[in-house]
């Protein structure tokens, strides 16, 4: 077996890409102690990290006699990768560094269009914010992320109810033309993702993941690994019972989450309360902002229903934490009435309410999560990437 495919180095390689990420400033001795391998091995791995641009060197630090501490710190600033968050009508795409803080990003409308028209424009939108951001730093990858059901090892969308999409060969469809690796996940599992790397799963392993946009799902995170199901299609709560209401669903049933608090229920329930000012969900942000009662007792009633969803998920799963993401979490003056509605709802009480969070309120956070899948392939694989980058250094030098 060659030296560069010898499986031993290459967990090495990621061992000590992790511990930097996870203990930012430590020294390769203390990376050599966290993880259990030689100083000497650990330093010929930094310095291959940082020649590819994934770690650098702090400053040296006095320490008395000694020779000076030099601090490792994961490289933010040489490399990009790029997320995309696949929606039913609008697709958001985002460059960020390895510490997932958007670089730029773009809003790409495509409603009304085929799946195919939808993805040359996303492909377009995405390249273009490429060559105007990227500043000639490599983009080391593209993770997708998606709602409905998908299967990350065929790279194919095989349901987007939202979207209308099914059997959508969606890496084939982007590969040809963005940055490789391309990898296709769902929104909840790309959200558990992110939250591993840069949220609250920093703090608790155990958690569930729920996220609640123009899409739903849920994922259970248990010891820090993901749990997708045998066939992949853990998290389905559309159908999950949360309003007594006579609000008929696709399945057969009433009141389901999915016609109760996705961001379309909620424009549609607008509408049925009379409010033809709302076209779609930023007509509802706009009107909440502008104090309008109707819709801000419309949005808490959306909140409510996902309170219930979520106090069903603590009373099932009893995770460490349940963690909100996507629309709801934008607003996080919601989150003690959220709080009080899971107390309500579980049969934990107060106890299920002190173990719900929120994610990041930031205005593209499925984009960001999407781009965490990419960061994450970065941290397992690092002497992939780096073997890659090797092979494009030498195909244009020839």
């Amino acid at each position: 077996m060659s030296r560069k495919t010898d499986p031993v180095r290459a967990q090495n390689f990621s061992a000590v890409l992790q511990q930097v990420f996870a203990a930012p400033g430590s020294s390769r001795k203390e990376v050599a102690d966290a993880i259990g391998v030689s100083a000497a091995s650990v330093t010929s791995i930094a310095a291959r990290l940082i020649d590819a641009g994934l770690i650098f060197e702090g400053e040296p630090v006095a320490r008395g006699q000694g020779r000076p501490r030099v601090p490792l710190h994961v490289d933010t600033r040489s490399h990009l990768v790029m997320g995309i968050h696949l929606g039913p009508r609008v697709t958001g795409v985002v460059l960020t560094g390895l510490d997932g803080v958007s670089q730029a990003s773009v809003l790409i409308p495509h409603s009304g269009m085929d799946v195919d028209q939808a993805f040359e424009v996303i492909v377009a939108g995405a390249r273009d914010l490429m060559q105007q951001h990227a500043g000639g730093r490599r983009v080391l990858g593209t993770g997708v992320a998606t709602g409905g059901i998908v299967d990350r090892q065929q790279g194919r969308i095989v349901d987007n109810p939202g979207a209308a999409w099914v059997d959508v060969p969606a890496v084939q469809l982007l590969a040809e033309q963005l940055p490789l690796p391309v990898i296709l996940d769902h929104n909840a599992r790309a959200a558990a993702q992110s939250e591993l790397l840069y949220g609250h799963g920093r703090e608790e392993s155990d958690f569930v993941m729920l996220v609640n946009t123009s899409d739903l799902g849920a994922v259970l995170v248990s010891d820090g690994r993901i749990r997708a199901g045998r066939t992949q299609h853990a998290g389905n709560i559309a159908h999950l019972s949360v309003s007594d209401g006579r609000h008929p669903c696709p399945c057969g049933r009433n009141g389901c989450l999915q016609v109760m608090a996705t961001d379309e229920a909620t424009v549609r329930l607008a509408h049925e309360a009379g409010r033809d000012d709302v076209v779609h969900y930023g007509d509802i942000d706009r009107l909440y902002d502008a104090g309008d009662e109707q819709i801000r007792a419309l949005v808490a009633d959306r909140d409510r229903y996902v309170a219930r969803a979520a106090a069903t998920l603590v009373d099932l799963l009893d995770p460490g934490l349940l963690v909100i993401a996507g629309t709801p979490a934008e607003r996080p003056e919601t989150l003690a009435q959220v709080k009080r509605d899971v107390a309500r709802f579980s049969l934990r009480g107060a106890e299920a309410a002190h173990r719900v969070v929120y994610s990041t309120d930031h205005a593209l956070s499925l984009t960001l999560f999407a781009a965490s899948i990419t960061v994450n392939e970065v941290l397992a694989h690092p002497l992939r990437f780096i073997e890659a980058m090797d092979l494009r250094t030498f195909a244009a030098l020839g």
